[in-house]
């Protein structure tokens, strides 16, 4: 009973605070407590804390608070029980309650065929979207193959016509002859180097028979 009176007199001060300053309305205390990492304190490990005993008039006092409140809270809950049970028994008709329901039914499925139509319209949408979607990616990928394969036929072709013109110069046993004849009468200098002006000088070879020649006849 005296915590109860305390708790009264707080309560009391702490409105009277508030009326004479206005300000304090919004103002909230915090109360900072250690992180929840943080273990317990050492001294506290094997602290068994006393068991809180009240004085028997206290605890006569909340046991009939307590069965007050349990008493009120199960008469509201049978009052409100037995007022709508009644309510329900009263208006319960099965001819009022087969129409109510076949007219609810009938809402509810107009509704829902509003709905579904507006669904078929954002899918029909969406749907021609895609394909169409589908069908210019379908027509780019056919012009890209295309292109690539007109690309590669051109590649082909002018391979096969380097290399008719090439052919042109080959040596076939028709013209073996002809092309031993062409090579004898231009005959070709590997042996050449390139002097300070970038020219071509040859005749390195000749030179060489030449001094051999003039050394055997000596």
């Amino acid at each position: 009973m005296l915590r109860l009176t305390n708790n009264f007199r707080t309560l009391y001060i702490a409105g009277d605070i508030l009326n004479s300053n206005p300000h304090l309305l919004n103002s909230q205390s915090v109360r900072w407590r250690k992180p929840r990492w943080v273990p317990k304190a050492k001294s506290k490990i094997f602290r068994v804390p006393p068991r809180l005993v009240l004085p028997e008039d206290e605890r006569i006092e909340l046991m009939r608070l307590n069965a007050n409140y349990k008493t009120q809270m199960k008469s509201i809950r049978k009052y409100l029980f037995d007022k709508y049970s009644n309510l329900n028994a009263t208006e319960a008709d099965p001819e009022t309650q087969r129409k109510e329901f076949e007219e609810d039914f009938a809402r509810c499925m107009e509704i829902n065929n509003k709905w579904n139509d507006e669904q078929r319209v954002l899918r029909e949408k969406r749907v021609a979207e895609e394909l169409e979607a589908e069908l210019d990616f379908a027509r780019k990928a056919v012009e890209l193959k295309t292109e690539k394969q007109i690309e590669q036929l051109e590649t082909v072709e002018e391979i096969v016509r380097r290399e008719k013109e090439l052919s042109k110069s080959y040596i076939l046993p028709e013209n073996i002859d002809a092309a031993i004849e062409h090579a004898l009468a231009n005959p070709v200098d590997y042996n050449f180097a390139v002097n300070l002006n970038g020219e071509k000088v040859t005749g390195f070879e000749k030179e060489d028979k030449d001094k051999q020649r003039a050394s055997v006849i000596q």
